[in-house]
C-alpha cells in the first residue's frame, strides 16, 4: 500500500497505458464489427443522444413560437395605433358636429328682425372662486370681441357681459358676477328693475333684481327679461326666473332673488353679440 500511495502517478500512468493497448488489440481483433467497448458506449450514451435531439428540438419550437409572437405583438401596436387615430378623428368630427348643431340651434332661434351678428367661442376656463364667477373665452379681440359686449347661449339666454380682451381671449362677467348688472323687465308685469351680482347670491349661483317698488306684485316664477334700456344689451333676453321677494334693508323697495336661466357652469360653448338692432 505504500508502494501505490508512493508510486500513484506512475500507477496511473500505466492503467491508462493498459486501457489504450486493450483498445488497440480489441479494435484490431474486431474489424468490420462493432467492438464490445464501441457497443457499450453506444448503450450508454444513446439516451444522452435522444435527450439532447429532444431539446433541440424544443428549443427550435420555442424560437418559432417568440418569432410568432414579435410579430403578433407588432401587428398589435399598428391596430393600436390606427384605433387611437381613428378614435381622435371621431372627436374632431364630433366637436365639428357639435358646433354646427349649436350654430343651427341659434339661427333658427334668432329673431330676424333683430339683426343678431354674432361670433361663437368655446369657454375654456372658469372662475368659481369666492370673489367672482366669470368664464374665459377662447376668442377675443382678432375675432372683433369688445369690451361691453353682451354673451348668449346657443337658446338665446343671457350668459354675461365681456370684461377684458385680449389677443386669442376674452374674459366674461357671468350674470351671477358681482360686475354684472343689466336692465330688466318682468315679462308678466311689464315691471322694470335692474338685475345684477350680489356678494352673499352669487356664491349660492342666483342673483339679485333690484328696484322693485314695495307691493310690485312679483310672483315666484315669474320670468324676466333684459328690458334693452341702455342699448348695452338687446330687449327681450331671459335672465332667470324668481325664486322669491323681500323687502330691501331700507324698507322703501323690495329685491327678488333669480335663478339664472343658464348655470354659467354648464357652458361649453357660448355667443358674443357684435351687433343687434334695438327695437324697444
Amino acid at each position: 500500500m505504500r508502494f501505490l500511495a508512493k508510486h500513484r502517478g506512475a500507477a496511473v500512468a500505466a492503467a491508462v497505458i493498459l486501457l489504450v493497448l486493450s483498445l488497440a488489440v480489441s479494435s484490431f481483433f474486431t474489424k468490420g464489427r462493432v467492438s464490445p467497448v464501441s457497443s457499450a458506449i453506444n448503450t450508454v450514451f444513446r439516451p444522452l443522444h435522444a435527450l439532447v435531439g429532444s431539446a433541440a428540438d424544443y428549443f427550435g419550437g420555442l424560437s418559432d413560437a417568440l418569432t410568432k409572437y414579435n410579430e403578433l405583438f407588432a401587428e398589435y401596436e399598428r391596430i393600436r395605433v390606427y384605433v387611437a387615430n381613428m378614435e381622435e378623428e371621431r372627436r374632431s368630427i364630433d366637436e365639428i358636429m357639435e358646433e354646427n348643431a349649436l350654430l343651427r340651434e341659434l339661427l333658427e332661434l334668432q329673431p330676424r328682425e333683430r339683426g343678431f351678428v354674432v361670433e361663437m367661442a368655446g369657454v375654456i376656463s372658469r372662475d368659481t372662486s369666492e370673489w367672482a364667477r366669470t368664464l374665459t373665452l377662447s376668442k377675443g379681440s382678432e375675432a372683433g370681441i369688445e369690451v361691453g359686449q353682451c354673451v348668449i347661449s346657443s337658446q338665446m339666454h343671457l350668459v354675461g357681459i365681456v370684461a377684458q380682451t385680449g389677443s386669442g381671449w376674452a374674459t366674461v362677467y357671468t350674470v351671477v358676477d358681482t360686475g354684472m348688472s343689466a336692465g330688466a323687465r318682468v315679462s308678466r308685469t311689464g315691471q322694470t328693475a335692474i338685475a345684477e351680482g350680489e356678494w352673499n347670491l352669487m356664491r349660492e349661483g342666483r342673483l339679485r333684481l333690484s328696484l322693485l317698488p314695495l307691493g310690485s306684485d312679483i310672483l315666484h316664477g315669474d320670468l324676466v327679461l333684459t328690458s334693452g334700456l341702455g342699448g348695452v344689451y338687446p330687449p327681450g333676453l331671459p335672465i332667470g326666473t324668481v325664486a322669491g321677494v323681500q323687502v330691501d334693508l331700507s324698507g322703501q323697495t323690495e329685491y327678488a332673488e333669480l335663478i339664472p336661466m343658464v348655470p354659467p357652469d354648464t357652458l361649453a360653448q357660448v355667443f358674443v353679440v357684435l351687433e343687434f338692432i334695438n327695437k324697444e
